[in-house]
């Protein structure tokens, strides 16, 4: 236990980071302050008076001033520097180790109040590297400090400094016993402040990193659920609102799988659109394709389809994809929709018309069958959507519809079992199948193809 409490001081098992800007102002009050303590430390030299010793004073600067010099130095290069912690590691020890060397020969050279003075000064300064600077760099500024003044109170012991303070009646130690236990005796007070600082830094920086670890997850959630946000409000301009639902609260993402299952497929477009392009402006053109665009989405959305895409005035739905509802109970949804969409167009009517629109009406082409559903395009721009021969077959059929009627393929026609308001249309010859196609019409106002018409699931 001694053991890890003793390096829990120096490391308290989570980043300690430091600000560079930081570092940076400190650095600058270090360079003013030790600018004033080397002036001052000259300027002392001049105002001793008749009972001050100028010589001895003199003994002193030698040991002292080339300690702030090298600090000075270091301090400069420091702050032409980018001030990232890891990069001036160096510079700073140097720094440090400087430091400890100038508060030294005062102690035990000039003796008397600027003792206690410099005591003070290295506790405090101490506890400040180890609290704001990283355990590693507080353990290098209370071991600096420790040393030289144990290094110096062996030179003073020895007689290789001295023997007299340049002050008047300021005290120095001689005995070598009195000089060990005061350099230990503050060897205990600047390890206390050091021991202090630790545990307060320790305190701070393990809730400093619990707070940044709650943020970063915090900032993921957010991220999340925006990302869910905006993949919701996708999904709801393309799917009924329950189906929205449904998707968001399953495990996977359903568009991110690509299978091949039985699907029915619709296509409509507006006969004689080109003509409209052509002769209404374009703000009365966005109003008639928008409004005719909200209708077919909303229908369809109640029906349970997936818009899968719009091409100029054409809409593609799916039914099956990507909730499935059994194959048949698909295609009678997707006929059901369809005669809902021929009726709300002709309930519109009036409306268009005072738009330019002129009497509107639209083919429409369904196809059933076994299509691969999934996502689909380049590497930076991909839809959910179906491919296969029911699609094709559905965009075949369209064109071929006459306006206001809706075709169905042979397949649609068997699921739909003996729904009323169904009858052939003869077999067709569709680009891109090699044999006739049987197809048949299904009447606008019929009996719905028996479907339940809800969305439900």
């Amino acid at each position: 236990m001694l053991p890890r409490a003793l390096t829990r001081l120096v490391d308290p098992g989570v980043p300690e980071p430091v600000d560079p800007a930081a570092l940076r102002r400190v650095a600058w009050m270090a360079l003013v302050l030790d600018a004033v303590l080397v002036s001052g430390n000259i300027a002392t030299r001049f105002a001793l008076g008749p009972k001050g010793d100028a010589a001895v004073y003199e003994v002193f600067l030698a040991w002292n001033l080339p300690g702030h010099a090298v600090m000075l130095a270091a301090l400069v290069t420091l702050l032409r520097s980018s001030c990232e912690l890891p990069a001036v590691r160096g510079r700073l020890l140097i720094v440090l180790a400087a430091w400890a060397w100038t508060v030294a020969p005062s102690s035990w050279m000039i003796g008397g109040i600027a003792t206690t003075m410099n005591l003070g000064f290295a506790t405090i300064l101490v506890g400040g590297v180890r609290l704001y600077l990283g355990g590693r760099l507080g353990a290098w500024t209370f071991l600096s400090a420790t040393t030289f003044d144990a290094l110096f109170g062996v030179l003073r012991v020895a007689g290789a400094l001295p023997d007299r303070s340049p002050l008047p009646e300021a005290y120095l130690m001689d005995d070598a016993g009195r000089a060990a236990a005061v350099v230990l005796w503050r060897a205990v007070v600047i390890g206390g402040a050091f021991t202090m600082a630790a545990y307060a830094a320790n305190r701070y920086r393990t809730s400093e990193h619990e707070l940044r670890t709650l943020n970063g997850e915090l900032e993921d959630r957010v991220a999340t659920q925006v990302a869910q946000l905006v993949r919701t409000r996708r999904l709801r301009r393309y799917l009924a609102p329950q189906l929205v639902d449904e998707l968001l609260a399953a495990d996977e993402d359903p568009a991110a799988q690509r299978d091949r299952r039985p699907i029915t497929v619709f296509f409509c477009d507006l006969r004689g659109f080109t003509g409209l392009v052509e002769r209404l402006p374009p703000e009365d053109l966005a109003t008639v394709i928008n409004r005719y665009f909200d209708e077919v989405t909303q229908i369809a959305f109640r029906h349970g389809g997936t818009v899968d895409k719009f091409i100029g005035d054409a809409v593609m739905i799916v039914f099956g994809a990507p909730r499935a509802t059994g194959e048949a109970d698909q295609a009678r949804r997707c006929v059901a929709m369809a005669r809902e969409i021929q009726r709300r167009l002709g309930e519109l009517h009036d409306e268009l018309a005072a738009l330019g629109a002129g009497s509107l009406a639209i083919r429409i082409g369904i196809g059933s069958g076994v299509a691969t559903v999934g996502t689909f395009g380049a590497a930076h721009r991909a839809d959910y959507t179906a491919v296969g021969v029911p699609v094709n077959r559905a965009a075949r059929l369209e064109p071929l519809a006459p306006p206001g009627g809706i075709l169905i393929d042979g397949r649609t026609r068997a699921l739909l079992g003996d729904a009323d308001g169904v009858e052939e249309f003869g077999e067709l010859s569709l680009k891109g199948f090699t044999h006739p196609e049987p197809v048949f019409r299904v009447h606008p106002d019929g009996d719905g193809a028996g479907a339940d018409t809800g969305a439900g699931g």
